[in-house]
């Protein structure tokens, strides 16, 4: 089972929406569920929510570039994990630059050696992460997100990727804004690795459902 999880400190101050999507990489051999398919569908849906800030994982480069056409009051930040510029998969984060500006970004390799484009531990392909420190331009609010999509077949690397990202969020972090992690994890709910986040961060799923109690 694939997991799509936010986890983070939500700010008491401001009140943004944040969503995170795996739109899965355009296939050729998807049949009607291609990418030409299906990203009118998508597409819509962002604009229907209107969010603030959204991820996406799985996304090409020719999906980021549809994705930044049809959503142009959006821009993003992200590269391609196979070459850290253009190929391969992105963990984007996408932003309303209409109302934020970014202040720093960064993208790391789930791995040894994150500052390069690596494969992690027992990981089956290279995998990133994402970090935007975002500016609201009117209250002047600042605060981090994180997009990232975890291995499927490692469970070395989906442990230590937990561990490593939040070593990064602390190093980036330094001035100590809120945060937000986002992404698909490939795991399940009860997974250790969950779990330890469970008690590092506020799980936004649990959060939500007690607000509407």
């Amino acid at each position: 089972m694939t997991l799509f999880l936010m986890l983070g400190l939500i700010s008491q101050a401001q009140n943004y929406t944040l969503m995170t999507y795996n739109i899965r990489y355009d296939n050729p051999e998807d049949g009607m569920n291609a990418w030409s398919n299906r990203s009118s569908y998508l597409i819509d849906q962002i604009k229907h929510v209107n969010p603030d800030v959204f991820g996406v994982q799985e996304a090409l480069n020719h999906q980021i570039d549809d994705l930044s056409q049809q959503l142009p009051n959006y821009k993003y930040v992200g590269v391609g994990r196979n070459d850290g510029l253009e190929k391969g998969e992105y963990s984007a984060i996408f932003y309303n630059s209409d109302k934020f500006s970014v202040e720093l970004s960064n993208t790391f390799w789930l791995s040894q050696t994150p500052e390069q484009v690596s494969v992690g531990w027992d990981a089956a392909m290279e995998r990133i992460c994402t970090l935007a420190l975002l500016k609201d331009k009117n209250s002047r609010q600042q605060f981090l997100v994180a997009n990232t999509h975890f291995d499927h077949i490692g469970k070395e690397a989906r442990k230590n990727s937990v561990k490593l990202i939040l070593d990064k969020i602390n190093q980036f972090n330094n001035e100590i804004h809120p945060f937000v992690l986002m992404g698909d994890l490939n795991l399940e709910p009860n997974s250790a690795p969950i779990q330890y986040l469970s008690n590092k961060l506020q799980d936004a799923y649990a959060v939500s459902k007690n607000s509407s109690d």
